[in-house]
């Protein structure tokens, strides 16, 4: 395997490399490997700094892995959908701003805005059972996954480096249909 190859397959597996002040010449070439293979390099923020992932070209959109074939292809439940809609609308206040790296918010808030709309008594239960439901479990999922950024421990919820790679034309499409992203609606 040549060195170029290597600091990708490196940078695919670690998925944040770090931005070190004075490690230019590393990082063009890392962006020459990852243009002789039609990926880009992505500047995203991390716990410990700016940093830069590997993805794919904007015009190279691969599929990965057969459709409706469970070894392959892995498609997210609905729970992990519904999560990552109501952290994306949460941490992300104004479609009109930058989606990345959006803001902070409460995990409970989060899940709360995961419960189905009712009264406000039905909603706080809902939040409470929700703590150790299929939506709790879709956070931890969601970090796994990189779309939402790693816990520190602080019971918050941020936007992952897998959100800063997603497409202007995926972005769009958020912001066309924001209205639609679950929130926690105010009672009253």
């Amino acid at each position: 395997m040549n060195e170029d190859a290597y600091l990708l397959a490196r940078a695919r597996a670690r998925r944040v490399v770090p931005l070190v002040a004075g490690a230019a010449d590393g990082l063009s070439v890392l962006r020459r490997a990852a243009d002789d293979v039609q990926r880009r390099l992505v500047e995203v923020e991390s716990a410990g700094g700016p940093g830069v992932m590997v993805r794919w070209a904007p015009d190279v959109e691969p599929v990965s892995g057969v459709v409706g074939d469970p070894l392959t292809h892995r498609e997210a439940t609905p729970s992990q959908l519904l999560t990552l809609g109501a952290a994306v609308r949460l941490c992300w206040p104004d479609p009109e701003r930058r989606l990345y790296p959006g803001g902070v918010v409460a995990e409970e808030e989060v899940l709360a805005a995961c419960a189905p709309p009712g009264d406000g008594l039905l909603r706080e239960g809902m939040a409470l059972i929700a703590q150790t439901s299929a939506y709790r479990s879709a956070l931890r999922v969601l970090r796994a996954w990189g779309y939402l950024a790693t816990d520190v421990g602080d019971g918050m919820v941020r936007l992952g480096p897998m959100v800063a790679a997603w497409s202007e034309r995926d972005v769009d499409e958020l912001r066309n249909g924001y209205g639609l992203l679950p929130c926690q609606v105010e009672e009253g």
